[in-house]
């Protein structure tokens, strides 16, 4: 079978950061999939992918995936973490110019182009923003919530997805302090460098679903272990 390559191929290094969890019944087509996007728009690249210590097929299947598509790292935990310390760990071990953290099954391959285009255009950061399902307590408190965040210096799109593409320098920026893992988006945001948002469209809205006790518990875990300004509210209430 022939397949068709772009004679205009991008020539940086681009590494694809994905953490995955019990997907056998995902993971050997995404990687496919994108090992073909890739192959097509970039000469050099690789799929450096987190697991959450899977206890069905998916070590299984990566393996057979290995095998026949190239450049794929595979990295499995010891334990299972928070989702922002695994994709740390993945960002640690990619070596590319741009580094796309990206939600299989959940955010749709054919972006990734586009975001390191964007990145290359002169913006060190790519935030993806996306339409996604809301419950009603969310949608109420959301304003609340992006005030107090804001108060820390994280100050995001609306919208904001997981979805990123860094250039190398906003990688090293965040990687380079060493303890980052309980901030890690944090620290994205924090860097300093030129960012922008890139608006997509999520393959499954569901998926993405915010409710609040999850709000809740994100923004407690975020002010908790990003910024002193509760310590500072306590006393002042005290």
């Amino acid at each position: 079978m022939t397949t068709n390559i772009s004679l205009e191929r991008s020539s940086c290094f681009v590494s694809v950061v994905s953490v995955i969890e019990n997907a056998e019944g995902i993971v050997e087509a995404f990687l496919a999939d994108m090992q073909h996007h890739l192959d097509e728009h970039f000469t050099d690249y690789e799929i450096v992918l987190v697991d959450q210590c899977s206890t069905d097929a998916t070590l299984e299947n990566v393996d057979r995936a290995i095998k026949r598509i190239p450049s794929i790292r595979y990295i499995r935990l010891a334990r299972p973490v928070y989702f922002d310390v695994a994709l740390a760990a993945g960002m640690e071990n990619a070596i590319g110019d741009f580094v796309v953290l990206f939600a299989p099954g959940q955010d749709p391959i054919d972006c990734v182009a586009d975001l390191v285009e964007q990145s290359q255009a002169g913006s060190d950061i790519v935030v993806g923003t996306a339409e996604y399902a809301q419950s009603l307590g969310y949608r109420i408190v959301r304003p609340w919530l992006q005030w107090l965040l804001a108060m820390i210096g994280y100050d995001l799109p609306r919208n904001a997805t997981n979805l990123r593409c860094l250039s190398r320098r906003a990688v090293n920026a965040v990687t380079q302090t060493g303890r980052f893992h309980h901030q890690f988006f944090v620290r994205i945001a924090n860097t300093g460098y030129p960012s922008t948002a890139f608006d997509y469209v999520l393959l499954k809205k569901r998926q993405g679903r915010r409710t609040l006790p999850k709000a809740i518990r994100q923004g407690a875990r975020l002010l908790v272990f990003n910024s002193t300004r509760p310590l500072r509210w306590m006393s002042g209430l005290g």
